[in-house]
Parts: structure tokens; sequence; C-alpha cells
């Protein structure tokens, strides 16, 4: 018995104890002291490199009649939604003075756009703006097709801004060729009607993002009365017009009543569709195709 109680006596002396130091007071830290403040120099963020100088009118001229290799694609991009909406839903940039155009802000000068294209002051899609800086949507071919389809079209180059003035579009043009149609938007209307003709198999209507250079020609009497000009070119056929020594692609008028997947790649329409567009869609106008 006595070994017993010991025991318990023990147990409950143990139990006390814990229970006691479950209870006791933690000691107090020690107090922190800061004696001087922390101060760290915040490095400055470096302002975009300035390009390096260069002669302008030494460059190839990025316009539908020159091939320019060394051009950027799209990487995807869209044209941008304009910052201020009163100069138009999408953002393009009217270039006021020839300018050069790199292959990345500040970096390589691969051609000269020049501020008027074919009789037509040069106004452009803008895809996007770092700083000073515009992504644009050009009308030159980077490669013919016989040497690369792939950088054929959809070629972009960057711009400085202060070379441009700001501007923008409400319109909007969408080619479906499955269904042989073409949607008009113009910012208030949205309009779909048939085409003529399209591309043929062997020499498609290039299904990329292009746009309205607003070159017009007005041509009685031939077999395009009317062209209204697109930035892409056939991506098939490295020449078929022989002035130019171009395969540019257009919607136009014709007198022809074949219908179908006929073209080079030209979009023929009707004379009361082209008078849709005729004089009132803006340069730098995109028309996607699918």
């Amino acid at each position: 018995m006595g070994r017993v109680r010991g025991g318990v006596v023990a147990a409950v002396c143990v139990a006390v104890l814990a229970a006691g130091c479950a209870a006791a007071e933690p000691p107090a830290p020690e107090p922190v002291v800061v004696r001087a403040p922390v101060e760290v120099a915040k490095a400055a963020v470096a302002a975009p490199a300035a390009p390096a100088p260069v002669d302008v009118a030494a460059l190839p001229l990025i316009d539908p009649l020159t091939v320019v290799p060394g051009m950027p694609g799209t990487d995807g991009l869209e044209q941008r939604r304009n910052d201020d909406p009163a100069l138009g839903t999408w953002q393009t940039a009217t270039v006021v003075r020839d300018t050069a155009g790199y292959d990345a802000p500040g970096g390589r000068a691969v051609g000269a756009v020049p501020a008027v294209t074919l009789d037509v002051q040069t106004v452009l899609p803008v895809l996007d703006q770092r700083g000073g800086w515009l992504r644009v949507l050009v009308a030159s071919r980077g490669a013919l097709p016989s040497q690369d389809r792939a950088q054929v079209n959809g070629r972009t180059v960057w711009i400085r801004a202060q070379d441009t003035a700001p501007s923008g579009t409400d319109w909007r043009l969408h080619l479906d060729l499955a269904a042989r149609t073409l949607t008009i938007e113009d910012g208030t209307t949205t309009q779909t009607v048939p085409v003529i003709a399209v591309g043929a198999p062997d020499t498609p209507t290039p299904a990329v993002p292009q746009f309205v250079v607003g070159s017009q020609w007005d041509q009685p009497g031939t077999y395009t009365p009317r062209v209204l000009l697109l930035s892409s070119q056939s991506e098939t056929i490295d020449v078929y017009d022989r002035a130019t020594n171009t395969s540019a692609t257009a919607i136009h008028t014709t007198p022809f009543r074949a219908t179908g997947a006929i073209s080079n790649g030209c979009i023929r329409v009707t004379d009361e569709v082209l008078d849709m567009l005729w004089g009132k869609v803006t340069p730098g106008t995109l028309l996607t195709v699918s």
C-alpha cells in the first residue's frame, strides 16, 4: 500500500508541476531597438533607347510595290481599340512624314514607311503601343510566295508616334469565304451582303488580317472597273500584274457574270455593294477573313 500511495503522490506532484508550468507567465521578450531608419536607394527605370540616326531615304520603301525582308508578323495581336473613342472605335495612325520602320522599339530599321502610299495618305492599323512607339500593320510583302509563303502577308513594323497623327475608324469588314458574304460595319449599322467571287482553290484569297489601303481606281471598260486596294497579296503567285510587279488583292467590280471561288484572290462585288464602300470606308479599316 505504501508503494501505491507513494506512486499516487508522485503522479499528483507531476500533474501539479505540469499545470504550474502551463500557467506560468512567459518571460518578457527582449525589446527590439531600431537604431536608424533603413533606406534603400531605388534604381531609376531606364527610358527606351533612342534609335540610332538612320537615313530614311536609303531604306527600302514599305509599300505594296516593294518586298521588304525582316519585318515581323503580328504575333497574334489584333487592332487596338482607341484610347480616345472620339477618334473612332479602332486605332489607326496617320503617317505625317516619311519615317523608319523598325523590327522592335529602338531595334533595327528595316524599311521606310512613307507619308503617302500610291497617291493616298498612309493610314495604318495600330496593333500595339509602348511609350512613344506604335506597332502597325503594313501593306508590303516580307517575301515572295516562291521564297516563303508565311512571310508574304501580315507584316508589321514599329514606328515612332511622333511621326504620326492619332486617328481611328468605326469601320470593320469581314469576308466569309464559305458563305461568300461580306459583313460591313460602319459604327452605326451592320450589313451582310453577297459577293460575286473569291479566290480559286489554287489562288485563294489570303485568310489573314489585312486592311483597306484607301487607293481607288476608276477604269471603266476594264476587267476591274472600280478597285479598292487591300494590303494583302496572293500567297501562291509571285506576280500577276506585270505593270506593278505585284499580286495585289482588292475589292472590285467586274463585268463578268461567273461566280464562285474563281479569282486570283480578289473579292469581286456588284456595283451596289461597292457603292456602300466607295468614298466612305476609311483607310486603315481592317478586313478579317475566315
